[in-house]
């Protein structure tokens, strides 16, 4: 009988405490997002088909005052990068192994204020994302 009144008091405490915490719990969001983003850029949203059936964030781009910085999370073979004015010229074209190089640097010293966009492209399809300079 001790026992019994024992472990009753111990779980209405128990209940007590879980009820005051409760509202403390519920101001946290449901949902943590921590962000991978270099300091001091901003993230290109990339979307197509090179990304597609290869997990999340397998490509990654990432814009900066003076460059574009592209990282490859895993093998796309050979990758053409395309850089365009909103004039549609070329600013910028190279092939990227990415079995070799992983991360790649587009220079921006030469270019404009203005809208852009990067395209990534290959055999197997392609990305493209848009970006303000």
């Amino acid at each position: 009988m001790k026992n019994k009144k024992r472990l009753l008091i111990i779980l209405g405490i128990f209940s007590l405490l879980s009820l005051r915490a409760m509202p403390i719990l519920n101001n946290f969001p449901e949902q943590f997002e921590l962000s991978n983003i270099p300091p001091g850029m901003t993230e290109i949203l990339l979307q197509g088909t090179l990304c597609v059936n290869t997990g999340p964030n397998s490509v990654e781009a990432y814009l900066s005052k003076n460059s574009v910085q592209i990282c490859f999370h895993q093998n796309f073979g050979y990758v053409n990068i395309t850089l365009m004015s909103e004039t549609g010229s070329v600013v910028y074209n190279n092939t990227v192994n990415t079995a070799v190089q992983q991360t790649f640097y587009i220079p921006l010293s030469g270019t404009s204020s203005g809208n852009y966009t990067l395209i990534l492209d290959n055999a197997n399809g392609y990305a493209e994302g848009e970006f303000a300079r």
